[in-house]
């Protein structure tokens, strides 16, 4: 009976290590991780979290830098597509701000695209190489935001990346 036992489990990891491995990688640590797309508290904001459909992305701010995700490297080839990136920039009870600027400049290569917010608040960029990492900048003589900028590494289309004004 106990060689019987023995038997069993020593072909119940052998089956646990099989599912695991193969090919050129080798899963030693499987993690489910709890969800969401905004996380903001003190003087940080991390955009994206492990185990979500943007998992690879960068976020970072005063003195930290963090990739999330499970598999954080991306093919950063100049042949890569394009995507969208879009949100809002509204005042504390919700209204939006017209006429904030908005900037995203390519931390790869300089290149920078600027755009007006829309009358609700609404800012929208089209045509942005994917593959790369991104400084997003709001900014208006009137108004001021913490944080007024975020790091992105823009791997896919993005919606809701939104700034509130402290006033």
């Amino acid at each position: 009976m106990k060689r019987v036992l023995s038997i069993a489990l020593v072909l119940l990891f052998a089956i646990t290590a099989v599912g695991q491995t193969g090919g050129s990688f080798n899963l030693e640590q499987n993690v489910i991780g709890n969800g969401g797309w905004k996380s903001t508290g003190g003087t940080f904001t991390v955009l994206g979290t492990m185990g979500q459909s943007n998992a690879g992305s960068t976020s970072a701010g005063g003195m930290f830098h963090l990739i999330d995700g499970l598999w954080a490297t991306e093919n950063q080839t100049a042949s890569s597509p394009f995507l969208s990136l879009s949100g809002r920039v509204t005042r504390p009870n919700g209204l939006g701000i017209v006429r904030v600027l908005v900037t995203i400049t390519s931390l790869n290569t300089n290149l920078s695209y600027q755009t007006w917010t829309e009358p609700f608040g609404n800012y929208s960029f089209s045509n942005i190489p994917t593959g790369a990492n991104y400084l997003l900048m709001v900014s208006h003589r009137q108004f001021e935001f913490e944080p007024n900028s975020v790091f992105l590494f823009m791997s896919q289309d993005r919606t809701n990346v939104d700034f509130v004004s402290t006033q």
